[in-house]
């Protein structure tokens, strides 16, 4: 039963450590981070914007969505009638944040970019978003651009 026991225990950390090991190496010639995505891929205002939505949805929406089961579970450990409720309301937010990070994956990042420098065309879901993001962007130049001369009129008087 031991010897059973030894031997599932080493195989999967064999396994595993297999895995980690293709991992980095997928990692390493797949993914970019934003400064890289931007160098390589930004080449106009509507690129970076893409690029913007697509690390600002994975990163902040999708990841956000899924912090709340790991607490909840923890909570569980602590007071378990709540944690279990908590963790059912929360079990579903999880679910929406993977397919939000699925969903905005840098591989579809890079098919949403590809099909805007070779086509110029962007799906009407993303569209959307770059153009509330744009304009977002340019409504936060014009109230700094304000800020500032109102700053200028303080000071000059």
């Amino acid at each position: 039963m031991r010897t059973l026991i030894l031997i599932t225990v080493l195989f999967s950390l064999s396994n595993s450590t297999y895995a980690k090991e293709k991992i980095k190496k997928q990692k390493q010639s797949k993914h970019l981070n934003y400064e890289e995505c931007v160098t390589k891929f930004g080449v106009d205002d509507t690129s970076i914007a893409i690029i913007n939505v697509y690390f600002d949805k994975r990163h902040n929406a999708g990841t956000g969505q899924m912090s709340f089961l790991p607490i909840t579970l923890a909570l569980t450990a602590i007071t378990p009638p709540i944690g279990i409720g908590l963790s059912m309301v929360s079990s579903p937010m999880f679910v929406k944040g993977l397919i939000v990070r699925n969903r905005y994956s840098h591989k579809n990042m890079i098919k949403a970019l590809n099909n805007y420098h070779n086509e110029k065309m962007i799906s009407d879901n993303v569209r959307r978003k770059v153009t509330n993001y744009m304009l977002d962007e340019q409504e936060d130049k014009q109230l700094d651009q304000q800020e500032d001369y109102i700053t200028t009129l303080r000071s000059a008087e």
